[in-house]
């Protein structure tokens, strides 16, 4: 259950600030308002001050101590509860918050307790969470599934149980829980959230970004839809956009990690290794705890030429991930760049021997084997100049799968690389890339590229009409336009090339 950060209602600020408390009345509708706006500090401070004046107002005391569970603050919901009538406070509705408020607290065993004859959907999430606290993922599995198999749906369920099963890589159960979370209620923050985390785990990222924005449209200052959508931004290379983002949500205490590594993301993303250390560093106790954050602060030490002090982070992250290619091959960049030839070596040529291994790899390895005396450095570097299938397969499948999704950067460098082992005779990878080329802004390299792949093949509609295009854009209005018509007769149906054509030949 996350805390969530929102910037308080200025009418509610304003009142409190100046030091004089509305009616109660005013008050527990300016409450209600901000909570059902999701502003949950403004909802606090109205809520606390109509309080104030009518202590007794049992309403206004359980809509208090939602608030402050929506807010993470599970010991201020249980002093707030405290106070309800013993009547009140054994309800069904007081039980379920005191227990989430122990949740909160980390007191699993008794939120249990209070929740243990309950039978609703919202004690079945409540369930769930506890076991989760106490590391019963079989318990907390079956508590979901209870939750979701009522009459009455409780969406705060389905979506919890989505987050837990994408954790638990049930990404197609996942998908299906959140969609009928949304479809339940369709202003469950919460679920545009999980949705969002569930899209860029399966690598959609303009999906996610959508799922992001709807989450904001319900409230524009939520600080994890925010954070996603940083995250995925910088993902997909819009790295200005995620660092005015990331920038603006500041060194929260809760996640500064998380906020630090979308910078990070950022800074090595623009190559600015240097910025990513300085953004890394003042975290150092909290890194450890998160591979992908060490491996980028690894890398950044050992682009700064810090290869000693970029192993002792990189090894031991290694050592509990044992399957992750991406620290192995650092470590075993790092260990060549220590001295350490044969360490490298071996670190790397578990990877290095796969049929998929990348030029990087390659390079690593013939490197470490020919300071090892190795005689395998032949093999290595021989096999790093003649891509196999496996690998070309590979990295037409990232390649494209990039183009796809808008990651621009991505797509530009595995088409890249594609044609830097292959040589430029793959007509449709040089097409490829010089459409990626020209949402970069690179329209000058998109222009040659789109013209090599003409000449490879002058008879493929699409790239006569990437390359025609391309030439109308450029000012070669006559010649661009030949390329289009062309492009046309040999694929009459197409409407892109259509579009193209059209607005070429408009007056």
């Amino acid at each position: 259950m996350k805390s969530i950060r929102n910037i308080c209602s200025t009418l509610v600020l304003a009142v409190a600030l100046a030091g004089c408390s509305p009616d109660p009345e005013t008050s527990f509708a300016d409450g209600r308002a901000a909570f059902a706006a999701n502003d949950f500090r403004g909802a606090r401070v109205a809520l606390i001050a109509g309080l104030r004046e009518q202590p007794g107002e049992l309403a206004m005391r359980l809509l208090l101590a939602r608030t402050q569970i929506a807010l993470g603050d599970g010991d201020g919901a249980g002093a707030t509860l405290d106070e309800l009538p013993a009547e009140v406070l054994k309800g069904a509705e007081a039980t379920v918050l005191r227990a989430e408020a122990q949740v909160l607290r980390g007191r699993y065993d008794e939120a249990l307790t209070l929740v243990e004859t309950q039978q609703t959907g919202a004690a079945d999430r409540v369930r769930a969470l506890a076991h989760i606290g106490r590391r019963e993922f079989a318990e907390a599995a079956r508590a979901f599934e209870a939750g979701a198999g009522r009459d009455d749906v409780h969406p705060p369920l389905l979506s919890a149980y989505a987050r837990f099963e994408l954790a638990r890589g049930a990404v197609e159960h996942a998908q299906e829980l959140i969609d009928a979370a949304l479809a339940a209620d369709g202003k469950l923050v919460e679920g545009f959230l999980v949705r969002g985390e569930i899209l860029a785990a399966i690598n959609k990222l303009p999906e996610a970004l959508d799922a992001y924005d709807g989450a904001l449209g319900l409230h524009a200052a939520n600080f994890d839809a925010l954070l996603g959508k940083a995250d995925v931004l910088a993902r997909l290379g819009r790295f200005d956009e995620a660092e005015k983002i990331a920038d603006a949500l500041g060194n929260d205490s809760p996640r500064a990690l998380k906020v630090a590594a979308v910078r990070a993301r950022v800074a090595a993303g623009k190559g600015d290794w240097t910025q990513v250390r300085t953004i890394l560093q003042p975290l150092e106790n909290e890194l450890r705890d998160s591979p992908l954050a060490v491996a980028r602060y690894g890398e950044a030490l050992l682009e700064l030429d810090r290869p000693s002090l970029a192993l002792s982070w990189l090894e031991p992250a290694q050592v509990r991930q044992s399957g992750s290619r991406e620290l192995r091959t650092l470590v075993a960049r790092a260990r060549l760049a220590d001295g350490n030839a044969a360490g490298a070596l071996e670190m790397i040529r578990p990877v290095a021997t796969r049929p998929d291994a990348n030029k990087n790899e390659l390079d690593i390895a013939a490197a470490a084997a020919r300071a090892a005396g190795s005689g395998s450095a032949a093999e290595f570097a021989r096999r790093a100049q003649r891509p196999s299938p496996q690998w070309l397969g590979g990295a037409l499948a990232k390649a494209d799968s990039a183009l796809r999704n808008s990651q621009w950067r991505e797509a530009e460098t595995q088409y890249q690389a594609i044609l830097d082992r292959t040589g430029s005779s793959n007509a449709m990878v040089l097409n490829n890339l010089s459409y990626v080329k020209t949402q970069l802004g690179q329209d000058d390299e998109a222009l040659k590229l789109a013209l090599e792949a003409v000449k490879l093949e002058p008879d493929y509609p699409s790239i006569l009409d990437t390359a025609g295009w391309l030439l109308v854009q450029s000012g070669s209005r006559q010649r661009g336009t030949e390329m289009l018509r062309r492009a046309a007769r040999l694929d009459p149906d197409n409407t892109a090339i259509a579009r193209h054509l059209s607005e070429a030949t408009a007056d």
